[in-house]
């Protein structure tokens, strides 16, 4: 009897499947069992050629030389993937080996993986796939057990192929034409261009924003029973005359009034949805202001190394009715793992008829995360870690149990003609809630009162206050618009499809975004993204050019609607790679015509000005430095001070204000992390300040 070669994505997967089968001798490159042989790539060890091995004279960076359409994709090796692709095509080759099991993670890009890597080695034997949902014994003794043969799989291959060639000529030729034609390095591509669209909008319509002055008209009531606070409310509730405003107070001050309409309202509010990995990556960044990609890295730990949870690059948010055994092992762990007092009721099999729960009909590849059952061990979990397996855990449990009820009331009083507005929603009952009640403000009842009451107006004032921007995106509410991206369209039934669909994947986006601020297109401040002068040129170049679709949420939205019709059979591979062939050349095309200008200096424009001789400063590749050095100005600020890299914003503050805000993350040379604002003083020398508990210190950067 023949052997399989078991290939995992990672080590760590490798070891555990080991363990789970037993009886296996380790190799150091690879683990060897009586019926199977396992061994690992490191993610991508094989990826499409660069232009230049297709020819060599494509190494050069010029216009004229694009587009580049290969006629077939070739694949080469990452750099340094060779020796462990050497282990696997000799283990591949051995005469026992009679197939190999795709074992890389169970989605899109785990498939391409495996695909490129058996395509490169030339191998043909047969293949088997192993989906894996979560990492527990139980599932991967039953994926064994189901093996599926590869042919099985073979749509889904075809749209991360369609992915990886897509992305390849849009990122290529985009790249180079618009770098050959403004002289500046430009990354381009159909993904990260409309996300960093989104951030460049919100931008300009903060920039354009002029604030206008208004004013809002209170009033406290008393009668009998206590006293209330209404606000004047007359079709509108914003009044941006002061005249007008004044007028009112005048009129109702030390007046009669009368309730003339009392309302009181239950409201049921339903359980959250069980998490994806979308949903998860919002919670944790409103809540701890964790990055997409912390959270996802924190999750897929949580998933791998401690079993703890389900496979958290989802994108469902249900339960398919055949895991109704995982999650009643679930709840059994978890009245055993501190949470007796909400689990001890729950039985799982009565709901299973809740449709916001078990629906097979919204179950993909993945269903939903959840626990897996394995015994939590909380004192041993890092924080970080503790916090999202909070997070899953709570979610988990609440989706079992009832409405949250909440009791509205409302009331309104005339004053001398001038109504005012009262509003109060207490939480009646907490159900579902009982989860969350810290997070929970619980606001005062209003007074019952009968329609007729006479009351005292007690106080009467105005309040000043201004129309305000739209808030800067974070990176909860970008991956919330990179989601929801069909609203950004106009066209009615494509904003429909991209219901579906939107920007990236859920376990793309987190990578999108940290790429937006690795190429300095964006900027991150707490939970706060900005995009840089950079970025907010290159996407006016981009909209310049008739090809504005590359800056829009439509193309990549229709292009992941395609991928997953792709994936069901509903779409052809050779339709969609000529289209994006097709844009390709367009692209390029029209950046031949477009007019230069002076790009360069609208990217890099001034920080601000140099504190020691006025001139202006600006941005460099370590350091923020005066425009005058080479006649001998010596101001400069180090863009890495003790482990914390400065944005360009907190600079421009530190110049035009002499300091900063309280910025945190810098590390001591023990290794310890703290806060403090940045100040700047006369001699143009940079010091921490603690809040001024203590006298600034000096402030070392770092070159490197």
């Amino acid at each position: 009897m023949g052997k399989k070669l078991v290939l995992t994505e990672k080590p760590s997967v490798a070891n555990d499947i080991a363990r789970v089968l037993g009886q296996f001798t380790n190799h150091k490159e690879y683990l060897e069992g009586e019926n199977y042989i396992i061994t690992w790539a490191l993610g991508h060890l094989v990826t499409l050629a660069e232009p230049e091995d297709y020819e060599k004279r494509l190494k050069s960076w010029r216009l004229n030389l694009l587009p580049i359409i290969p006629e077939n994709f070739f694949l080469k090796p990452i750099p340094g993937a060779e020796k462990r692709l050497e282990v696997i095509r000799k283990l591949a080759t051995r005469k026992e080996v009679e197939g190999l099991v795709n074992a890389c993670d169970a989605g899109r890009e785990g498939e391409l993986i495996f695909r490129y890597i058996y395509e490169f080695l030339e191998l043909d034997k047969p293949v088997w796939r192993l989906w894996l949902s979560s990492m527990t014994r139980e599932a991967i003794v039953q994926a064994f057990r189901e093996l599926k043969v590869a042919e099985e799989y073979e749509l889904l291959a075809q749209a991360a192929r369609s992915r990886s060639e897509g992305d390849w000529l849009v990122g290529i030729n985009g790249t180079r034409a618009f770098t050959t034609r403004y002289k500046i390095l430009l990354s381009v591509g159909r993904v990260q261009t409309p996300t960093l669209a989104i951030l460049v909008h919100r931008e300009r319509e903060i920039q354009q924003f002029q604030p206008v002055p208004y004013f809002e008209v209170f009033a406290t009531f008393s009668l009998p029973q206590g006293h209330y606070t209404g606000k004047w409310h007359n079709g509108e509730d914003r009044l941006f005359e002061r005249e007008k405003a004044q007028g009112i107070i005048d009129r109702v001050a030390g007046k009669r009034g009368v309730v003339v309409h009392f309302t009181e309202q239950k409201t049921a509010e339903a359980h959250p949805l069980l998490y994806d990995l979308t949903e998860l990556q919002r919670e944790a960044n409103r809540l701890f202001g964790y990055s997409a990609q912390r959270t996802l890295d924190l999750a897929q730990r949580l998933y791998e190394h401690y079993k703890l949870i389900t496979y958290p690059r989802t994108s469902s948010r249900y339960l398919s009715n055949d895991l109704l055994g995982q999650v009643e092992k679930s709840l059994a762990m978890l009245d055993r793992c501190g949470f007796h007092d909400f689990v001890a009721s729950i039985t799982a099999l009565e709901h299973l008829s809740d449709r916001r729960i078990f629906d097979r009909s919204k179950v993909s590849d993945h269903h939903a995360i959840i626990p897996t059952g394995e015994e939590i061990a909380w004192e041993e979990l890092p924080e970080a870690e503790k916090k999202i397996m909070d997070l899953v855990v709570r979610r988990f449990i609440s989706v079992f149990y009832p409405e949250a009820i909440w009791m509205h009331r409302a009331i309104k009083t005339e004053v001398e003609g001038e109504k005012f507005v009262s509003k109060s929603k207490v939480l009646l009952e907490a159900g579902w809630r009982k989860l969350y009640r810290s997070e929970e403000d619980q606001e005062e009842y209003l007074p019952r009162v009968e329609e007729g009451t006479e009351v005292g107006v007690e106080r009467v004032w105005m309040e000043k206050k201004e129309t305000k921007a739209p808030p800067r995106y974070t990176e909860a509410t970008l991956l919330s618009a990179m989601e929801g991206a069909g609203r950004f369209v106009e066209d009615e039934e494509l904003r429909e499809i991209l219901k579906e669909s939107g920007i990236g994947t859920p376990a793309t986006r987190a990578a999108i975004i940290e790429r937006l601020i690795e190429v300095g297109y964006v900027e991150r401040e707490g939970k706060t993204l900005f995009p840089t002068p950079k970025g907010m040129e290159l996407i006016h170049l981009v909209e310049s050019i008739p090809v504005s679709e590359l800056a829009s949420p439509q193309l990549t939205g229709e292009w992941e609607k395609k991928l997953n019709l792709i994936e069901r059979g509903e779409f052809s591979r050779e339709n969609f790679m000529k289209e994006i062939r097709d844009l390709s050349i367009e692209i390029v095309e029209k950046v031949k015509t477009q007019e230069v200008g002076d790009v360069r200096a609208k990217m890099n424009s001034a920080v601000g000005n140099c504190p020691l001789c006025a001139a202006p400063v600006y941005e460099g590749k370590k350091s923020f430095f005066c425009s005058r050095w080479k006649e001998g100005c010596s101001f400069s600020v180090w863009k890495k001070i003790a482990g914390k890299t400065l944005t360009r914003r907190q600079v421009q503050k530190l110049l035009t204000e002499k300091r900063t805000g309280r910025i945190a993350g810098f590390r001591s040379r023990q290794g310890k992390r703290f806060a403090a604002s940045l100040v700047l003083g006369e001699d143009g020398k940079v010091v921490f300040d603690f809040t001024r508990e203590i006298e600034p210190q000096s402030v070392d950067g770092e070159k490197k």
